[in-house]
């Protein structure tokens, strides 16, 4: 395993709708310029390069899918690689796909995002794709560069999906994100970062966040959060790189509060800006509540059951408190 994983956090300009083939291009050249910083993982956002917003025929403007161009360049390269599209389900739904990309251009992992945003909301993202079919299985790769997980977007909002790809022994943790591509009413670039570096510090992980650019004069949120500081952040279109070092968080995982840590420090390198051994640190006995049945819970699987997710709407505003089915 290497000890020093240098990462780069991609935040592209993206394009929209019948020009987003251009993605797949402009992400080759965002691969090329973080190898040449020596990155050896190279994460895009949500959807990217596609196609996402855009038709899945990519206008028929391509030789081949925006993926598979990603995957000739990361074998060219010999890097690793987090890219993102829709794929096609059956009756108008799709599902939102993050793979893991190898040096040679394999797949290594397939990741269906398990909480997707609510369909007015995709419709909005998507260019009017509505409705997303949910993934059902965790996706953790072992690694040269250590155990790299995935997750998509708001899923970091949600801790349990963080905490599950820890317990299952990521290192690391790509959380791809969307982006709006206008002006709505909410600022969440802090608040973003903030979920990020929790995610991180709590389960002792580095996490990688962006989001696409759509806007000139829109805010971005990219970082890479560690366990014990943000490494890197960027709020306008570019890469962030970063070197996460996997000696420290495997240091962080095997100690806890002691006499040394304990005691005075002589210089900086001997300081702790994380709660050492918090990965340990669980009554899993006790988090029973957590997988109860819960009343209001939107149900993405909807589409399967033959319903409209104005159904769950209803629900949901039927009964505005979290009650659990005991």
């Amino acid at each position: 395993m290497t000890n020093i994983v240098r990462i780069a956090c991609v935040q592209p300009k993206s394009l929209m709708g019948d020009d987003e083939y251009h993605n797949a291009f402009n992400a080759l050249i965002y691969m090329e310029e973080a190898a040449k910083q020596g990155a050896q993982l190279i994460c895009f956002p949500e959807g990217y390069p596609g196609p996402y917003t855009g038709p899945m025929d990519s206008c028929n403007k391509l030789e081949s899918p925006p993926i598979d161009m990603v995957r000739v360049k990361a074998r060219e390269l010999g890097v690793y690689v987090v890219a993102g599209c829709l794929e096609e389900e059956e009756n108008g739904c799709f599902k939102l796909s993050e793979k893991l990309i190898d040096p040679k251009g394999e797949v290594l992992g397939n990741y269906y995002r398990m909480q997707p945003n609510h369909p007015i909301f995709n419709k909005y993202l998507m260019g009017g794709k509505t409705d997303i079919v949910p993934g059902e299985d965790f996706v953790i790769v072992d690694t040269p560069l250590g155990k790299i997980g995935l997750l998509i977007c708001s899923e970091l909002f949600v801790p349990e999906l963080s905490r599950i790809v820890m317990l299952r022994g990521a290192d690391i943790i790509v959380a791809g994100g969307g982006g709006a591509h206008s002006t709505i009413r909410t600022r969440l670039t802090d608040t973003w970062r903030c979920v990020a570096r929790s995610r991180a510090a709590e389960n002792i992980v580095y996490v990688v966040m962006n989001q696409n650019m759509f806007r000139e004069k829109g805010r971005g949120r990219a970082c890479i959060a560690g366990p014990e500081e943000m490494l890197g952040e960027r709020d306008d279109v570019g890469i962030i790189i970063a070197d996460a070092d996997l000696d420290r968080l495997e240091y962080l995982r095997t100690h806890f509060y002691d006499e040394v840590i304990l005691s005075p420090f002589t210089n900086e390198e001997e300081v702790y800006k994380s709660r050492p051994g918090q990965n340990h640190d669980r009554r899993p006995e006790k988090y029973g509540d957590l997988v109860l049945p819960q009343k209001d819970a939107f149900d993405y699987t909807y589409m399967k059951k033959g319903k409209s997710y104005k159904d769950e709407y209803s629900k949901i505003l039927q009964q505005p408190k979290p009650e659990l089915i005991r």
